[in-house]
């Protein structure tokens, strides 16, 4: 599914003065993709623009039916009445508040409750079923802790994770402990795979196998699909959960490579990378499409108006007004190589900056400089090696 920003949510705004300007288009709803922050350029300056999704998440390298931990949760979260700060991973679709890798053996969906010895207990199932996160492309399994307290978040995360015996088949979901005691699961796709009967199961037991419970009847140890489907645990006791239907929403964290991005100008791709830097010689729109784990897409906007004059003249007179002549550019973390040199019209080099953010004040060794034209050339390299030259005058009045 692709989700865009609504464009009549643009509106434009009054600009004065030679500036270039970004503002940025979001919804409340597609808030997990940023297409970057305000930047103030004049023109031929190049823009680097860079989207952001979420945060980077711990990679899991695990075996076919392995389990792996046990890894820090961040924050004491109750589980069944009993506080725990760490969990640990089963590769076909659960976590665990015990380390056991006993249970790793197990590739089967189990019924809940269940207190078989070779059962995962103490758990989270969403969903189990048979998984295999070990083919080319692995790690598929994701943990991070977002957000501050009192509501920390642990977002445990199964990214396009193929699923046994049908490994073009993917799986895209959540796990979600919320401080101090809720539960969310997330699907964004768990498909059918015929050939493990495609039997998979969604709930919680305690530890000792005794006591579970499944939100939507039908999802235990059966056969059943979702697609962008949320669901909640809520303690109602130190024995009890109440099992709700939520609207879906996937966490923002970044599954490492399995993140994609595009950027267009009108229905033009102009860079499948991160960052792009472009040079627009008239207010353009740009958009930014995400997708994660080949299937969630999220998308954000980001318009550079462009004013059409750089600064042609400064009274450097100490008035408070004008008083130096600044080629205004993007942050300098988005360069790695700037230049100005400003000559008379003699060619003596009057002025030299390797600052982008230094201004000229009119005087050349400390002495002020007469009025009259002076010729400026400039000079730029990002991050990715890209050139950039710009050239023009200035009139210095006084």
């Amino acid at each position: 599914m692709v989700s865009f920003i609504p464009f009549h949510l643009f509106k434009q705004f009054p600009f004065h003065g030679f500036v270039l300007l970004f503002f940025f288009l979001s919804s409340a709803l597609f808030a997990q993709l940023d297409a970057g922050v305000n930047d103030t350029i004049n023109p031929g300056v190049p823009v680097t623009l860079t989207a952001t999704y979420g945060l980077i998440g711990n990679g899991v390298t695990i075996s076919d039916d392995g389990v792996e931990g046990p890894f820090p949760i961040g924050f004491d979260f109750t589980f069944f009445g009993i506080q725990y700060s760490s969990f640990s991973v089963g590769a076909n679709g659960w976590i665990s508040f015990t380390h056991n890798t006993y249970w790793g053996g197990v590739n089967n969906a189990i019924f809940i409750p269940s207190s078989a010895d070779g059962s995962p207990k103490n758990c989270i199932l969403g969903p189990m079923q048979d998984f295999n996160p070990v083919m080319a492309g692995s790690p598929y399994i994701f943990y991070r802790m977002v957000g501050e307290a009192p509501k920390r978040k642990l977002v445990v995360m199964w990214c396009q994770t193929p699923m046994r015996f049908c490994e073009q088949v993917m799986a895209t979901f959540q796990i979600v402990l919320i401080e101090p005691d809720t539960i969310e699961c997330h699907i964004f796709s768990k498909p059918e795979c015929s050939d493990n009967d495609n039997k998979a199961t969604l709930g919680i037991q305690n530890a000792a196998g005794t006591i579970g419970g499944i939100a939507i009847p039908g999802k235990n140890a059966a056969s059943w699909t979702a697609s962008r489907k949320s669901y909640r645990f809520i303690p109602a006791s130190s024995n009890t959960y109440r099992f709700d239907s939520v609207p879906f929403f996937l966490q923002p964290v970044t599954p490492g490579e399995k993140i994609s991005f595009a950027w267009y100008k009108g229905n033009d791709v102009i860079s499948e990378n991160q960052s792009v830097m472009v040079i627009p010689a008239e207010t353009t729109r740009y958009r930014v499409h995400c997708t994660i784990c080949n299937g969630e897409e999220f998308s954000d906007s980001v318009t550079v108006v462009v004013f059409p004059n750089i600064p042609n003249a400064f009274t450097p007179n100490g008035d408070g007004l004008n008083d130096d002549f600044l080629i205004k550019g993007v942050p300098a973390e988005n360069i790695t190589h700037f230049n100005m040199q400003i000559f008379n019209r003699w060619g003596q080099l009057v002025f030299s900056t390797n600052d982008i953010t230094q201004a000229w004040d009119g005087r050349l060794n400390g002495e002020v400089c007469e009025e009259g034209v002076y010729s400026w050339v400039i000079y730029y390299e990002d991050q990715a090696k890209r050139k950039v030259s710009n050239k023009g005058t200035v009139v210095l009045l006084r």
